[in-house]
């Protein structure tokens, strides 16, 4: 258990206006003690800044960005991650962009400063020893606790939520829930939420009798039907409309589901894993999401890390996946192709890694030609309209603050290089290309990793 405390500049004496600003998924205020503590459990993250996504909202401190900076529980302590804010994330007199904390201190955001308690317990994050769960691979500490979680549930015959970003392998994730649980040998079926027309999701979840409406020639069964004595996987669950929302939880509480057209109900024998790559407890809070159904989803609740935060997986993902293409268990990948890998920040996650890994050993391509999906000898046309049509695919479906980000970073990376190469490598030039003061243009060279276009040599 880590808890964070908001500190800065109060008067304990007196009422701290501060205190009404900061808006947590999970906060206690001390009996005449104005702090904020926020508990960070698991691989779950605590994001602060100014912005209404954040989990600690400090809205009186005009320093502090939207998205500033992010804390989570690792396996040597707490992992600080600036995220590209404007007046920095600081321990002292050091300016971060990525650390772990393993002993109390205090982090200074813009001008507010935080207070990190580390309880013992938070030391050891529990661990599975395997490094595959079915097909998901992870050697990283995050997803090693992950499978963990996943070991203890399967065999608990409970619901499961897993969140995280697009891309970070939930349905891969739930193909092993399913794997090793007791329900292995019954069907695993899967239910895109987002991608069935809303006048048909009702009859796809719950089946229908023949004329209950327009085009139903004949009786079908419903997914839930399908998978009875199995699993079903209901993905994106945040997309489902609020109207048929009652309707799933009704089936979750008596399991028993009545067909469109139907005055009978049948009972269903199936175990529910849904994933999102939203917040649904800010969907409660919007009114967006039903606060019944979001409990008796979360039963069992998984944050699955994004890739970004797992950096030591890269390799060993991409090496998998490249000998999969390849079908040849010894291909190697190329030391300054694992460099270029390491190096992005990979807002398609797992999803994006195995794209771009097929596409160099598919195609050979290299370098930005990689990320961009155009061939080095052609840079428009069609090639320039899949690159567009990638980029937009990395935000469509998410939030609107993690769309805004992801296309932020992707202008912020092709900015960056763009100056780099302009300027022949060298920072002073291509600063001053970009309009912008030294130290600006190096923290964005530093937060996207951009070091493969920066001659030393010619920087002296």
């Amino acid at each position: 258990m880590v808890r964070f405390a908001d500190v800065s500049g109060y008067d304990r004496t007196k009422a701290d206006p501060r205190v009404a600003a900061l808006r947590v998924r999970e906060a206690s205020i001390e009996q005449g003690t104005p702090i904020v503590r926020v508990r960070v459990e698991g691989t779950a993250a605590v994001t602060v800044g100014s912005g209404e996504s954040a989990d600690l909202r400090i809205t009186d401190d005009e320093t502090v960005s939207r998205l500033h900076a992010r804390f989570m529980l690792t396996e040597g302590g707490v992992l600080v991650v600036d995220e590209g804010s404007r007046n920095g994330t600081w321990i002292g007199q050091v300016r971060l962009q990525r650390a772990t904390v393993s002993e109390d201190t205090r982090v200074r955001v813009g001008n507010t400063t935080l207070s990190i308690r580390i309880d013992e317990e938070a030391k050891a994050l529990p661990l599975s020893r395997r490094t595959r769960m079915g097909d998901a691979i992870g050697f990283s500490p995050e997803m090693r606790h992950v499978f963990s979680l996943l070991e203890r549930v399967a065999a608990a015959d409970v619901t499961v939520l897993l969140e995280g970003e697009s891309g970070v392998g939930k349905e891969v994730l739930t193909r092993a829930l399913h794997s090793f649980s007791p329900r292995k040998d019954a069907p695993l079926v899967t239910i895109d939420c987002g991608a069935i027309p809303r006048d048909l999701i009702e009859s796809e979840l719950f089946g229908h009798e023949r004329g209950s409406f327009t085009g139903a020639t004949q009786a079908r069964r419903g997914l839930f039907e399908q998978a009875d004595g199995g699993t079903i996987f209901l993905d994106e669950i945040g997309e489902l409309p609020l109207d048929l929302q009652p309707k799933l939880l009704r089936v979750l509480e008596s399991r028993e589901v009545r067909p469109v057209g139907s005055n009978a109900v049948r009972h269903v024998d199936v175990r529910v894993v849904a994933a999102t790559n939203r917040n649904l407890a800010d969907e409660v809070r919007r009114g967006a999401f039903r606060q019944d159904l979001f409990y008796r989803l979360s039963v069992a609740r998984v944050r699955i890390p994004p890739l970004r935060d797992r950096a030591s997986d890269v390799d060993v993902l991409a090496t998998s996946f490249y000998r999969e293409v390849l079908r040849n268990e010894s291909a190697a990948l190329p030391p300054d192709v694992l460099d270029l890998l390491r190096s992005y920040r990979w807002p398609g996650n797992v999803r994006e890694l195995r794209n771009v890994v097929s596409r160099y050993a598919l195609l050979g391509f290299s370098g930005r030609a990689l990320f961009d999906e155009q061939s080095p000898d052609s840079r428009g046309g069609a090639d320039a309209a899949a690159a567009a049509a990638s980029a937009a695919a990395d935000w469509q479906g998410r939030p609107y603050h993690q769309a805004r980000q992801v296309v932020l970073d992707r202008f912020e990376v092709e900015f960056t290089k763009d100056a780099m190469e302009r300027a022949n490598g060298v920072m002073l030039r291509a600063a001053e290309l970009a309009g912008m003061a030294r130290s600006s243009f190096y923290r964005l060279v530093e937060k996207h990793g951009i070091r493969d276009l920066q001659d030393p040599e010619q920087e002296r």
